[in-house]
C-alpha cells in the first residue's frame, strides 16, 4: 500500500512531450515532475542532437526481461479450447481481476479491480488441456473431469472476500482415476487454495507435490509454493487493517499516522524480511536443480516481482544506477517508468534524513530535488526550503561549472542578490545552440532585472521572444518577464 503525503505529479509539464524527450527543452519550470527534470538533466549532459532520433519503443523491462510480453487474450483462448469438450459455459465466469472496494479520502468507496489470475494461468490451462487431448491413454470423461476441476480453480479468480460464498474446491477424483489425472487434480486443489487466499494451506500442498521427484507437476508446484510466500507477504491483513484504521477511519496524518502504525509496521517488516530470506533460499535451490528448468525463467520473474512488491528500494536502486548513465536509453527497457513506479513506494516526494542523503548521491536526482524545492504549485513555495536548495545549487555550480547546476542556481534564486549575478552573466554567454539556452536566458533575465541590470535583462528577453525553441504555450513567461522591465 502506498501513502502519499504530498503531490505526486506536476501541475504542468513540458508543452510538447515528444519534442522535449528528444532534446528540445524549451523553458524548463521548477514545477516539472521528476521524470521531466531527469530528461532535462540527461539532455544537458549529452552532445547537442544526440537523442534527436532516439527510439522510445519499449522492447522489454527489468521485470519481464528483454522479451516484451506478447499481447493476446489467453482467457478467450482457454474458453475456446475448453468448449471443444464442454460446450456449456462455466457456472462462474472466469476473469483476470477481482473486484474490490477502494476507500479514498473524502471520496468514500470506489470500485476497483485487483489482478488475481494472470494471463499465464489461462495459457497454462490451455496448454495442459491440449496435452490431455493428445494423450490417447485418456478418455473424454477424464478430460471433462479435469476441466471441472479447472473451472473450480478459475471460479475463485473473481471471488471477493465477504461478497459471496467462496466457491468450492475442486472435487477429489474417484479412486480408479488415472494416476496422471490424480496428479493434476492435486495441483488444481493447491491452486484453488491459492486463489482463495489461503496461502498457508496452498504452500503446504504445493510443497508436498514438489517433494515428489516423479510428480509431473513438481516444477510448477515449486513455483506455486514461492508465489504463495510472495502473495501472503504482500497481502498482509494486519498491516492493511492498521493502515486503513489510522489513515481512513481516524484520519491521522504526518507524525500522528506514523506513530499509530509504528508497531504494526515493525511486525510487517519482520514478516517481509522472513519471506524474502526464504524466497532467496528457495530460488537458489531451484536454479541449481536442472530438473526444474521448465520454471527457471518464471522463478527469476517471481523473485524480481517479489522485490518490487516487498523491497522496492532494491530495484529502485538498480533503476537509479542505470539512469546515472546518460548514454543509456531510459525508455527501451522501461527504466524511467520503473523509477517513477517505485519511488513513491520508498520515499515522500521530498526525501529526508539518511534516505535523502543516499538518494541524492545520484547527481541527476539531486538536481531534480533541488529544482523542485522552489516549485510554487500546487502548494505555496516553502521559502526556507527554496533558499536552502539555492545555496546547494550555487555551491555545486561553483564546484563543477556544470550547466545543469548553473540552471538550477538561477531557477532557485527566489530573491536574487549580487552573488547571483556571475551565474546570470555565465548564462548569457551560453551558446544559443545548447538545449538549455532558452531556460538559462529566462532565469538569468530575472536575476539581472532584480539587480538593476535592465539592459542585459531586456537583451535576454528579446532573444527569447524571437526564438523558435520557446513553445507558444510558454511565451506567456517571456511576455511576463518583458512587462517587468
Amino acid at each position: 500500500m502506498t501513502l502519499r503525503r504530498g503531490y505526486v505529479e506536476p501541475v504542468v509539464g513540458p508543452a510538447d512531450d515528444t519534442a522535449y524527450a528528444h532534446g528540445t527543452l524549451g523553458l524548463i519550470r521548477p514545477s516539472y515532475g521528476r521524470a521531466s527534470l531527469f530528461v532535462a538533466w540527461r539532455v544537458m549532459h549529452l552532445p547537442v542532437g544526440a537523442i534527436a532520433k532516439e527510439s522510445h519503443q519499449r522492447l522489454g523491462s527489468w521485470l519481464h526481461g528483454a522479451d516484451q510480453p506478447v499481447e493476446g487474450d489467453e482467457l478467450e483462448a482457454w474458453l475456446q479450447t475448453r468448449s471443444t469438450l464442454v460446450p456449456q459455459a462455466p457456472a462462474v465466469a472466469p476473469g483476470y481481476f477481482r473486484h474490490i472496494k477502494l476507500k479514498l479520502e473524502e471520496l468514500g468507496e470506489m470500485d476497483d479491480w485487483r489482478g488475481q489470475c494472470g494471463p499465464d494461468a489461462y495459457a497454462f490451462a490451455t496448454r495442459t488441456l491440449r496435452e490431455l487431448v493428445a494423450d490417447t491413454s485418456l478418455k473424454d470423461t477424464d478430460r471433462r473431469a479435469w476441466i471441472a476441476g479447472q473451472d473450480a480453480v478459475f471460479a475463485r479468480c473473481t471471488w471477493t472476500p465477504g461478497n459471496r460464498p467462496l466457491p468450492a474446491l475442486p472435487a477429489r477424483l474417484r479412486a480408479g482415476a488415472p494416476a496422471k489425472l490424480k496428479a493434476l487434480n492435486a495441483y488444481q486443489h493447491a491452486a484453488a487454495l491459492f486463489y482463495g487466499d489461503d496461502f498457508v494451506a496452498a504452500r503446504k500442498e504445493f510443497d508436498a507435490i514438489a517433494a515428489k521427484q516423479d510428480h509431473p507437476m513438481r516444477p510448477w508446484a515449486t513455483l506455486g509454493a514461492m508465489r504463495s510466500l510472495v502473495r501472503r507477504a504482500v497481502l498482509d491483513a494486519e498491516w492493511e487493517a492498521a493502515v486503513d484504521d489510522a489513515w481512513t477511519k481516524r484520519q491521522l496524518r504526518g507524525a500522528a499516522f506514523s506513530a499509530a502504525v509504528d508497531e504494526p509496521a515493525v511486525r510487517h517488516n519482520v514478516r517481509v524480511n522472513a519471506a524474502l530470506t526464504e524466497l532467496i533460499a528457495r530460488a537458489k535451490a531451484v536454479m541449481a536443480d536442472a530438473t526444474l528448468a521448465p520454471v527457471h525463467k518464471a522463478v527469476s520473474y517471481t523473485m524480481r516481482r517479489a522485490f518490487m512488491q516487498l523491497e522496492p528500494i532494491v530495484p529502485l536502486g538498480m533503476a537509479m544506477n542505470t539512469l546515472d548513465r546518460t548514454d543509456n536509453n531510459p525508455y527501451t527497457m522501461g527504466t524511467l517508468d520503473m523509477f517513477q513506479e517505485l519511488y513513491p513506494l520508498v520515499s515522500p516526494d521530498r526525501p529526508t534524513g539518511e534516505l535523502a542523503t543516499a538518494l541524492r548521491e545520484h547527481e541527476w536526482f539531486d538536481f531534480t530535488v533541488t529544482v523542485q524545492g522552489c516549485a510554487d504549485a500546487p502548494q505555496a513555495q516553502d521559502a526556507a526550503v527554496c533558499d536552502s536548495e539555492h545555496a546547494h545549487a550555487m555551491a555545486r555550480w561553483q564546484e563543477t561549472k556544470d550547466n545543469a547546476w548553473l540552471l538550477a542556481t538561477l531557477m532557485t534564486a527566489r530573491q536574487p542578490s549580487a552573488a547571483d549575478v556571475p551565474a546570470a552573466v555565465a548564462a548569457r554567454a551560453e551558446a544559443a545552440t545548447r538545449p538549455e539556452w532558452a531556460s538559462l536566458q529566462l532565469y538569468a533575465a530575472r536575476v539581472l532585472r532584480a539587480q538593476g541590470h535592465s539592459a542585459d535583462a531586456r537583451a535576454a528577453v528579446d532573444a527569447l521572444a524571437t526564438s523558435r525553441v520557446v513553445h507558444k504555450r510558454d511565451r506567456v513567461l517571456v511576455e511576463t518577464e518583458r512587462r517587468g522591465l
